[in-house]
Order: structure tokens, then C-alpha cells, then sequence
């Protein structure tokens, strides 16, 4: 009950900060969603950074998503591209809003090479989830020397 909540909150924040003339609906199977929730769940996070965490998930996915449609020829492959450019600024600004800058720069080179991996042809499904668990720990072992050092 509390992940479908997380999820309905999660969607209508990104609803409110989206821009309407962008066009793009958001849509996430739940399955989709819920790859990430077990990560946020193994961590002691407030409820608003949940929401702030799905949602960089959930913009990224949908980025990738929008890219991966990219062939050649498809009627709506200017489209495509155009959300999936969309979402990764709004993604960026997003993030920023939520103070995340830490996340961001951690997942950028990430984010880069599956850029130039697909600019090059190899379209291998990319999933942030391990990115941003990798992250939570790496911050969390830093939050404890922390706390050991004082």
C-alpha cells in the first residue's frame, strides 16, 4: 500500500513540474516502478526523497525508453527524439530542484557511455537501478565515516 502510494505521489509531482507543452504523458508500467522500490526500501530515507529518487528513475527510464524507439524511417522519429532530449534536461532540472546534484554526477558518466553506445548502433537496455543503489551505498559508507569520525 505504501509503494502504490509512493508511486501516485511520485507521478503527480512530475505531473505539476512537467511542462504541459511539452506533451509527453508519463507512464510507467508498475513493474517498472517497482525494480527500484526494494532499493529505496534497504535504505533509511525520508519519504520525500523516495519520491524525489523514483521520480529521477522514472524520468530516465522514460528518456531511455523514448530513445530506444529512435529508428529510421519510423513516423515518429523526430518525435521520439525530441522527448527523450526533453526528458533528459528535465531530468537534469528535476534533480536539481530536489538537490541531487551528488546523484547526478555520479550517474553522468553512466549516462554518457549508454549515450554513445546507442548513437553507435548498440541499443542494450540500460537500467538506472543499480546506478542509483550503487549510489545510496557509496553515500552511506561516506555518512558513516562520518558519524565514526566525530
Amino acid at each position: 500500500m505504501v509503494n502504490k502510494q509512493l508511486i501516485e505521489d511520485t507521478f503527480r509531482l512530475l505531473q505539476t513540474e512537467m511542462s504541459p507543452i511539452a506533451g509527453i504523458q508519463l507512464h510507467l508500467s508498475p513493474a517498472e516502478c517497482e525494480q527500484l522500490l526494494p532499493v529505496l526500501e534497504r535504505h533509511d530515507l525520508e519519504y520525500n526523497r523516495k519520491v524525489h529518487l523514483l521520480g529521477i528513475y522514472t524520468i530516465l527510464t522514460m528518456a531511455a525508453g523514448r530513445h530506444m524507439d529512435c529508428v529510421p524511417h519510423h513516423p515518429g522519429l523526430t518525435r521520439n527524439i525530441l522527448d527523450g532530449d526533453y526528458l533528459y534536461s528535465f531530468y537534469l532540472q528535476f534533480a536539481v530542484k530536489c538537490r541531487e546534484l551528488d546523484l547526478v554526477a555520479y550517474l553522468a558518466p553512466s549516462i554518457k557511455k549508454m549515450q554513445i553506445r546507442r548513437a553507435n548502433g548498440d541499443f542494450t537496455d540500460q537500467n538506472p537501478v543499480a546506478g542509483i543503489e550503487e549510489f545510496l551505498l557509496q553515500e552511506q559508507r561516506q555518512q558513516n565515516r562520518t558519524s565514526k569520525a566525530i
